[in-house]
């Protein structure tokens, strides 16, 4: 009973303001977490639903060494702060699930230290120290990850996408979870702005997913590596110059699911019962995406491409868009407590 009561005054109260750029859909350009004196003017208010709001503030003080002391809020502590994000990020979760299955596959792959990923972990970690200021985070800094990611895909050969066989120390690891937490969750709050000022929700409300956002259609790449890897298995029996025409053709028309099958071992692909081997083309995707050092990296590209050139034209381009609101900043104002993190232990 004492440790209960002492559990639940545990919080931390997240106040920041998200400086954007006006557009069809609003730009993040900067967060500023709040003095004290702008605290003392609020009152907390609940985080929303899927807590959103909380997670963009919490990576941010995960990210900025500058945050990871009491700075406004008599009440925080980074502890908690740690044991929020893990309780709340369900792509961190996601990510720990699919550990097993990943390292399966790695047992039939030659992983080793690159020289590139070892690059590549310094220069990001470079980046985002001078995007981190006593106020806050640069986010037109970020776009300078992209040109990092960039250079580690043109030095590893293959390219990111269905490739296993990166990995990085657990420190930058959870730099970039963090770093990708933010992304997604900032995204989710201009969403939720936007979809708070129109009127037909079912054609002009922006949607926000954890897979189809990057992988839209999985179940047709799945296809896609069935044909080709058919063809790959027939190629000795087909004859010059139709053989290169076709394979050609494969990369460029199935190009996702040339390069599953190109980035899978065939050790892999031949302890495959074909009966099981359209699920499990499937699941390999979905383990890549979620589970993966590299399918991190596409993710947070793919989210510092849209952060640079527009949400809308990476993710919402089929949006029915209106210009956005007249604002030139989000608040962000929410009091997070034990309860929020374990609402079963609070009920019990």
């Amino acid at each position: 009973m004492n440790r209960k009561k002492s559990q639940k005054k545990e919080q931390v109260w997240l106040g920041f303001d998200v400086n954007v750029e006006k557009g069809p859909v609003l730009r993040p350009q900067k967060i500023q977490f709040w003095k004290e004196h702008k605290f003392a003017k609020n009152n907390p208010e609940a985080p929303f639903h899927y807590k959103a709001d909380a997670l963009v503030g919490l990576s941010l003080i995960h990210l900025n060494h500058h945050l990871k002391t009491p700075f406004a809020s008599p009440q925080m502590n980074f502890s908690f702060c740690h044991e929020a994000w893990l309780a709340l990020e369900p792509h961190h979760e996601l990510f720990n699930r699919s550990q097993s299955r990943v390292n399966a596959l790695r047992s039939h792959l030659k992983v080793g230290p690159l020289p590139a990923a070892e690059y590549f972990e310094r220069k990001v970690t470079e980046i985002l120290d001078s995007a981190m200021h006593p106020w806050g985070f640069d986010l037109e800094h970020l776009h300078h990850i992209i040109e990092a990611i960039d250079h580690l895909e043109t030095k590893m050969g293959p390219p990111l996408l269905y490739n296993f066989q990166l990995k990085f120390s657990k420190s930058v690891l959870e730099k970039l979870h963090h770093l990708h937490s933010l992304l997604f969750n900032l995204r989710t709050l201009i969403a939720l702005d936007h979809n708070a000022y129109i009127q037909d929700p079912t054609h002009e409300a922006l949607k926000v997913d954890s897979i189809t956002d990057y992988l839209p259609k999985a179940e047709y790449v799945t296809n896609d590596a069935l044909l080709y890897l058919a063809f790959k298995n027939q190629k000795v029996h087909i004859l010059n110059p139709a053989k290169e025409t076709m394979e050609k053709s494969f990369r460029q028309y199935c190009h996702n699911g040339y390069c599953l099958i190109e980035a899978l071992p065939k050790s892999f692909l031949n302890q495959m019962a074909s009966e099981e081997l359209e699920a499990s083309l499937y699941l390999v995707q979905m383990d890549w995406l979620l589970g993966s050092e590299t399918g991190l990296l596409f993710k947070i590209r793919e989210e510092l491409y849209a952060l640079s050139e527009g949400y809308e034209k990476i993710f919402w381009p089929d949006a029915q868009l209106k210009p956005s609101a007249h604002h030139d900043k989000l608040e962000v104002n929410c009091l997070l407590t034990e309860s929020d993190i374990h609402p079963q232990a609070d009920a019990a």
